[in-house]
């Protein structure tokens, strides 16, 4: 659904650290994310997550996960009190179906040969079971967190009829652009918000969470 460009929402993603949840939580991001795929350097167990995510209050706490089985996301969303899910790897429109009681997140990545009419094509199947699409940049064996935009003029009209996280490479330099480009339901960030892969970085936050408040502020 079409959004103001002045009011994209923020996710910041791959949190690791109770200390930088609070300080997310407290610049008012709106969702914070939590990797519990085991190949990402960004990985944190449920049970840790769950420790942080009690401690934090606002914004909406989603768990990542990438062609894991149904029943771990179903788990592993109640054990560690993530309201939000996001399916960043190849899973299918009936594997959304099963995880109806719980909001949803179906991750595309973006190749440079992809149209807005691929794009289209390959989320209509999901329409029914998800609640928000995010488009990230595809790179080669990196589910995500790859620091790499893509075209984001290939998203074209998606937004009119779609809630979309815009990812891929943000930062506090070309955020502006994003959002006023594609005009996202929300903008998601992570490594470059880090000083290392899950370690973010207090005065690159700040630096991200005064450029929104500037957009805000138009």
């Amino acid at each position: 659904m079409f959004v103001d460009e002045k009011k994209a929402k923020v996710k910041i993603c791959g949190l690791t650290r109770l200390d930088h949840a609070r300080y997310a939580s407290g610049a008012l991001a709106d969702y914070l994310g939590f990797i519990f795929f085991p190949g990402s350097p960004r990985y944190i167990s449920p049970e840790n997550a769950k420790e942080i995510i009690n401690w934090v209050e606002g914004p909406e706490c989603v768990g990542v996960f990438v062609n894991q089985p149904v029943e771990y996301v179903q788990q592993t969303a109640l054990s560690s009190g993530t309201s939000v899910v996001q399916l960043h790897g190849a899973e299918s429109p009936e594997y959304c179906q099963q995880l109806n009681h719980l909001k949803i997140i179906k991750a595309f990545r973006v190749s440079p040969e992809m149209n807005h009419d691929h794009l289209r094509y390959l989320i209509e199947p999901y329409v029914k079971y998800v609640d928000y699409f995010l488009f990230d940049t595809y790179v080669q064996g990196q589910p995500g967190g790859t620091g790499a935009t893509f075209n984001w003029e290939v998203l074209g009209d998606l937004v009119e009829d779609h809630d979309i996280f815009l990812s891929g490479g943000l930062s506090t330099h070309n955020v502006a652009r994003a959002i006023q480009t594609v005009k996202p339901y929300a903008v998601d960030l992570s490594s470059s918000l880090e000083e290392s892969p899950g370690v973010k970085d207090f005065a690159l936050m700040e630096a991200f969470f005064a450029e929104m408040e500037k957009i805000n502020e138009g």
